[in-house]
């Protein structure tokens, strides 16, 4: 499990030269990162395997935004979407390590993934859109947002539950 900051604070001390050394090799924030990444897998792979094919769907369709990024908006949201969530995960759990995986994703999801879905097909974009999905790689372009926005959009709706029993 992941230590916290105050034990990994402990371990380091200044020199007279006002540099930190501690025990264990790199900075403070790299320990905690390192220990909060360990601390996410560890938590993924208690998943059941239903949620694990669920996430690996998710970022395989996340991650091919990278065919779309140079040219189009919505691939664009998507990565953002993707590393925002990334990001998220291990920083918030190197900060905040008593939060599990779920509760640190359901809410970066509700906030930012939310945002992303709007962006994508708010109804100022409606003329660029039908732009973007003209041609060959326009339709491959349109089924991809659609899939992707349907998986973004379910696991919303499943990050929505999973929040309302917090209260419930």
């Amino acid at each position: 499990p992941p230590k916290s900051l105050r034990s990994i604070w402990l371990r380091f001390k200044r020199d007279e030269h006002g540099m930190w050394h501690g025990r264990q090799e790199g900075s403070i924030l790299f320990q905690l990162i390192k220990e909060a990444i360990t601390a996410n897998q560890a938590e993924a792979a208690a998943y059941s395997p239903a949620v694990r094919a669920w996430m690996a769907l998710m970022a395989v369709s996340f991650l091919s935004s990278v065919v779309f990024i140079c040219w189009k908006a919505g691939a664009r949201w998507v990565l953002a979407a993707l590393v925002v969530n990334v990001l998220g995960l291990i920083l918030v759990k190197a900060f905040f390590p008593a939060f599990t995986r779920t509760e640190i994703g359901t809410v970066v999801h509700l906030v930012f993934w939310s945002i992303a879905v709007i962006m994508i097909w708010r109804p100022g974009v409606r003329v660029r859109r039908r732009a973007d999905f003209r041609g060959n790689w326009g339709t491959l372009y349109m089924v991809w947002l659609i899939v992707v926005s349907a998986i973004l959009c379910t696991s919303l709706i499943l990050d929505a539950r999973a929040a309302l029993n917090w209260f419930i």
